[in-house]
């Protein structure tokens, strides 16, 4: 039972966070930049996940 809480508990973050992420982020460029005035919207949320994925790359840990 301890194990499915755990496994649910982190579904749930994953889930948060790749909500939040792209709205986070777009909300720092705005701070940061008040020129670029990005909108909130659905389109630059989807813009803002793919780019956080292009950026995010292909990280691989080498065993030793």
């Amino acid at each position: 039972m301890d194990n499915f809480i755990a496994g649910l508990g982190m579904i749930i973050i994953v889930l948060l966070l790749v909500i939040l992420g792209p709205i986070i982020t777009i909300w720092a460029l705005n701070t940061l930049f008040p020129s670029l005035a990005i909108p909130l919207t659905f389109e630059t949320w989807v813009a803002a996940l793919v780019l956080g994925g292009i950026v995010r790359g292909n990280i691989r840990k080498e065993s030793k």
